[in-house]
C-alpha cells in the first residue's frame, strides 16, 4: 500500500510538472523490456581509489539534496522510501555533484519491498550500491569512482568484505567507473516485462561479457 502511494504521489507531480514522457516510458517499458545487467564485486581492500578532476566531500544525504543534481523526479521514490544508506559528494563550495546509496545486511526486507526480485539477498558482510548519479554538469571528472571508494573508506563499513553492484550492460560509462576501481564480473542478470509482468533471472557470467567488461579499460604496458 505505501508502494503504491508513494508512485501515485509521483505520477501526480509528473502530471502537475506536464512532464508525461517518464508515464509513458515507464507503461512501454511493462508492455515489453528486456533489459540484462552486469553483477559487478569487489573486496574494499582491492579497491583503487582515483582522485577525481576536482576536489569532492562527502557527506550523507540531506532533504536539501533533492532535485540538487538537475535530475528531475529521478530516484524521487527511493528517497521517499528513506532506506538508508544515501550519500552525495559536494564541492568544495557545498555544491552537491553526486549521490548514490549503499545497501546494508539489515535492509534487506525494506530492499525487496522496494525493488522486487532484482538483487540477492545480502550477508552481513555486504553492501550493495545502488541509484548512482553524477549531475548532468560534472560528468566526466572522474567524480564517481573518487566518491565510490571514499564512501567505502568510512569506518562504519570496516566489517565489509565484498562490494556489489549491476549496471545495465549498455551504460558504458559506469562499467568503465566500476572497471577503473577494480570491480570484477560475477553474474548476469536478465529482467523481462511483458504485458506488466516481469521475470527476473539470473545466469553464469560469460566469457563474451567477462572480455568484454575487460575491454572497456586497455591494459597499461610499462
Amino acid at each position: 500500500m505505501k508502494a503504491l502511494i508513494i508512485r501515485t504521489k509521483l505520477i501526480l507531480r509528473y502530471i502537475s510538472d506536464g512532464n508525461l514522457k517518464p508515464i509513458v516510458r515507464g507503461l512501454f517499458v511493462r508492455l515489453y523490456s528486456k533489459v540484462n545487467s552486469i553483477g559487478l564485486e569487489i573486496s574494499p581492500k582491492d579497491a583503487k581509489f582515483l582522485e577525481a578532476n576536482i576536489e569532492i566531500k562527502i557527506r550523507p544525504f540531506q532533504n536539501t539534496d533533492i532535485n540538487a543534481l538537475n535530475e528531475g523526479l529521478r530516484h524521487a521514490r527511493l528517497v521517499d522510501e528513506n532506506i538508508p544508506d544515501c550519500y552525495v559528494a559536494t564541492t568544495i563550495n557545498d555544491i552537491t555533484v553526486y549521490r548514490q546509496w549503499l545497501f546494508k545486511y539489515d535492509q534487506n526486507n525494506q530492499i525487496a519491498t522496494y525493488f522486487g526480485p532484482i538483487f540477492p539477498k545480502l550477508k552481513k558482510d555486504e553492501v550493495l550500491i545502488e541509484g548512482v548519479f553524477t549531475h548532468t554538469k560534472y560528468r566526466g571528472l572522474r567524480i564517481m569512482p573518487d566518491a565510490t571508494v571514499k564512501i567505502l573508506r568510512q569506518k562504519q563499513y570496516k566489517h565489509v568484505n565484498r562490494v556489489i553492484v549491476f549496471v545495465d550492460e549498455n551504460n558504458i560509462p559506469s562499467l568503465k567507473s566500476f572497471n577503473r576501481i577494480g570491480f570484477k564480473p560475477f553474474i548476469i542478470r536478465q529482467e523481462r516485462w511483458l504485458f506488466f509482468k516481469r521475470t527476473v533471472s539470473f545466469i553464469s557470467m560469460t566469457s563474451e561479457v567477462q572480455k568484454k567488461f575487460e575491454s572497456l579499460i586497455p591494459i597499461q604496458r610499462t
